[in-house]
């Protein structure tokens, strides 16, 4: 028991997750970890299975015949039927899985663990400390003004000094190797190793769903929609031999010598519970695994269209445009020297270029873990630190890209006229 308050314990939610992340890491591993504790505590503290004896049977030979039923597997046989005269046919027909229920939920509850582990394990080796910079955006949040402007100013130097690491960093380590194969040196090192997390997130799940279905004993993958019919139709687990709360049981006692053959039937009241569980979990695997794969494909696309990296980051500055301008500041009339077509050039720089993939989940783990007030200011003070130093550069490299293309251009015409030209003489 304490082994499992301490796995409770254990399991918090994290600050540096998004979408999907928790419905998997931390609401399965907890719910999962609630039924195995479920099913050992009526398993191993109350009473499994009761099984009818011959009445010359004493207590202690009922209380073996029990525990020996439990240990070794029931068969089930349907009401009308009568009991298999052969041993292999007996064997064909046990139940399996109602002793191993809550080690194997226990297990799954690991499982639905270890891909955060995963990604804690490599996500600080970005050179970002995702976690550190989210508690530091959530004291800002509900910091007075000239706190929160300390704390922001943290945030932006964080990112700002890890760009210019990323630009710099030639190490041949092994950690190094790691970083080059998920990306490190364009920027992308958290969002790969965030992606292989949330495959392996949805990996789990359908292998849970189907290691699940072999457990029982199913073979067929819609069990659940099966047993799920029979439950809202009224369909009696006589009939269908889902769960089955009456089982035979056959063991063999030594005798003066000689061995007796005993079969008695048991009630397997643990199949109550073991039904709505595995149905539920059924249904979890599948929900969760959905989810968690049109959270993957939406995320892909917010994370790698340039169109939906500028809507993102243009939503903030647009905040703190309507800020500024409600508090009148003077610095307004410096950004609208710029006209539309150098805002458009200097956007569209700053948003592909100046944030890196990485740079943007984290702005989307802050986003997601505080609001869109610091987002704005975290934006809003890099825009005008990019506005500062790089405006002009980025603003006469595009005069001096286009003066080169309409350079050539005009040489390509004045070719094509003196070939034209020649051909006439």
């Amino acid at each position: 028991m304490n082994m499992l308050g301490s796995m409770f314990s254990t399991v918090k939610p994290r600050l540096d997750d998004l979408g999907t992340d928790r419905l998997n890491y931390y609401y399965s591993t907890l719910i999962i970890m609630g039924m195995s504790l479920t099913i050992t505590a009526r398993q191993y503290v109350g009473s499994p299975l009761q099984c009818w004896v011959p009445a010359q049977f004493t207590k202690a030979w009922e209380q073996y015949a029990e525990d020996y039923c439990f240990v070794y597997n029931t068969y089930w046989v349907k009401p009308n039927d009568k009991v298999p005269t052969t041993i292999e046919e007996r064997v064909s027909q046990q139940l399996i899985y109602y002793q191993w229920a809550p080690f194997i939920m226990a297990i799954e509850a690991a499982f639905f663990y270890l891909p955060v582990i995963f990604w804690s394990m490599l996500s600080t080796k970005s050179g970002i400390n995702i976690i550190k910079l989210v508690e530091t955006a959530q004291k800002a949040e509900g910091a007075e003004s000239e706190d929160r402007k300390k704390q922001i100013d943290i945030i932006c130097r964080h990112i700002s000094n890890n760009l210019r690491k990323r630009r710099n960093e030639e190490e041949t380590t092994k950690m190094a190797k790691i970083q080059r194969i998920f990306g490190m040196q364009h920027g992308k090192f958290i969002t790969n190793v965030y992606l292989v997390t949330k495959f392996i997130y949805m990996l789990n799940s359908f292998l849970q769903f189907y290691s699940t279905n072999k457990f029982l004993g199913q073979n067929d993958p819609y069990w659940g929609m099966r047993i799920l019919d029979d439950i809202l139709h009224g369909t009696d687990w006589e009939h269908s031999g889902n769960f089955p709360r009456i089982a035979m049981c056959d063991f063999q006692v030594r005798v003066l010598g000689n061995l007796q053959r005993h079969s008695i039937q048991c009630v397997l009241t643990l199949n109550m519970f073991n039904e709505k569980i595995f149905l539920f979990l059924y249904i979890w695997f599948l929900l969760v695994f959905f989810v968690t794969l049109f959270d993957s494909i939406f995320l892909i696309y917010n994370m790698f269209s340039s169109h939906k990296i500028v809507e993102f980051l243009q939503q903030f500055l647009d905040n703190q445009e309507a800020d500024e301008n409600e508090e009148k500041k003077p610095d307004d009339e410096k950004k609208k020297v710029y006209r539309k077509e150098q805002h458009a050039i200097l956007l569209s720089e700053f948003c592909l270029h100046k944030f890196t993939p990485d740079i943007i989940i984290l702005l989307k783990m802050i986003n997601n873990h505080t609001g869109d007030i610091v987002c704005t200011e975290i934006v809003g003070r890099m825009w005008n630190e990019f506005l500062k130093r790089d405006a002009k550069l980025v603003l006469q490299r595009f005069v001096d890209n286009d003066h080169n293309m309409e350079t050539k251009s005009s040489s390509l015409k004045s070719v094509q006229l003196f070939e034209e030209h020649k051909g006439l003489i």
